[in-house]
């Protein structure tokens, strides 16, 4: 979650009322005094496994990258790995879905785009998935949401 007036990422939850940064766990605003809802666990929602791999050509066209992202999740997390430079590395966001703050979701002609905006971690990309499979991650992330 971004600060609405200084745009940093914050950690934690906001209040509702004031929007103070709070500590996880907190019940009680420490600025204003009013209640704040407790943070939904994913545990009771029911994330499928995914495993989805965006499309050579636009990671070519975009990244000027040979092979394409891979995207996982499972109950806890959702893993986003972007290999380097014809496979020499490999960068790997893991993103537990407590830590989602948000999401834009860009759709194309040809290809999705998805931004995963997080608490206390930088945001994560996610170019070039196809409509099909676009779709399918956005529906995860607004359960998220819900």
């Amino acid at each position: 979650m971004k600060c609405r007036y200084c745009q940093e990422y914050q950690s934690g939850i906001s209040c509702t009322r004031c929007c103070a940064s709070l500590p996880e766990g907190a019940s009680v605003c420490r600025y204003c005094g009013s209640r704040v809802a407790s943070a939904k666990t994913t545990t009771s929602l029911s994330i499928p496994k995914l495993a989805l791999r965006s499309n050579p050509l636009p990671t070519f066209l975009f990244r000027f990258r040979l092979l394409p992202q891979q995207v996982t999740t499972d109950q806890e997390k959702i893993i986003i790995m972007t290999p380097g430079l014809f496979g020499l590395w490999r960068d790997s966001d893991e993103i537990q879905w407590s830590k989602v703050a948000g999401f834009s979701y860009r759709t194309g002609i040809f290809w999705d785009r998805i931004d995963i905006e997080t608490r206390g971690q930088k945001p994560s990309t996610i170019l070039g998935l196809d409509k099909s499979d676009g779709e399918t991650l956005r529906n995860v992330l607004q359960k998220l949401e819900t």
